[in-house]
């Protein structure tokens, strides 16, 4: 083995692993923040609000994540809306992620017992501290476990960036790698990179879990 040539190459690694941090955690926390009310509107009573989360869940969910990409990169310049190589694929990797993180997220919510909404409801308490300070809290820990599993895979589906031209840590590594004729020590490295930053998003998991849990402030 020869890591000479990650040596010689850390700078152009470096720059492409904070390339995927800064796209992966965009991703996440977006999608996130976008799947929570689409959840919350989901099981609304307005109903043209509830078609649309459904619509918008189904859309996402059946459409391949590059497809998403390229249209966020290649097909919106189309109707006038141009977005460079990074925003575009957050973008199109935001808008997968977040209809998969709805379903969880909605199945959480659901899962505590409707006497929780009644009593709450009771007390005069309005809609948005009901699900903050009563349903949050208790649902947290049914939507972690599978929110966080999905959330591990947009981690690693944002190598697909490497599309449409963002140097990110695969598609450099894949460069590295056709130069130097060394894909061992690359992929071990790129490995080793994103064991690493699945190991921070599970350690995040266990402190929102903490954080929000019952018997949180």
């Amino acid at each position: 083995m020869d890591w000479s040539v990650i040596t010689g190459n850390a700078g152009l690694l470096g720059r492409a692993f904070l390339t995927t941090l800064w796209v992966a955690g965009a991703t996440i926390l977006l999608s996130v923040l976008l799947a929570f009310p689409l959840a919350v509107m989901r099981d609304g009573r307005i109903r043209a609000l509830r078609w649309t989360a459904a619509v918008f869940s189904w859309a996402m969910r059946a459409t391949p994540a590059l497809t998403l990409l390229f249209l966020s990169y290649y097909g919106l310049p189309q109707i006038g809306i141009y977005l460079d190589a990074v925003p575009a694929a957050i973008a199109g990797l935001t808008f997968s992620a977040a209809g998969y993180n709805m379903e969880y997220i909605r199945a959480g919510l659901r899962a505590v017992p409707a006497t929780q909404y009644e009593a709450a409801r009771a007390l005069g308490m309005p809609g948005w501290m009901i699900l903050r300070r009563v349903i949050v809290p208790q649902a947290i820990r049914t939507i972690m476990p599978p929110l966080t599993s999905n959330l591990t895979l947009v981690l690693k589906g944002s190598s697909l960036a490497g599309m449409v031209a963002v140097t990110e840590l695969t598609g450099a590594g894949m460069a590295l790698i056709s130069e130097t004729y060394r894909p061992f020590e690359v992929l071990i490295v790129i490995a080793l990179a994103y064991l690493g930053l699945n190991g921070l998003l599970i350690r995040l998991q266990k402190l929102v879990e903490r954080r929000l849990g019952p018997g949180a402030a």
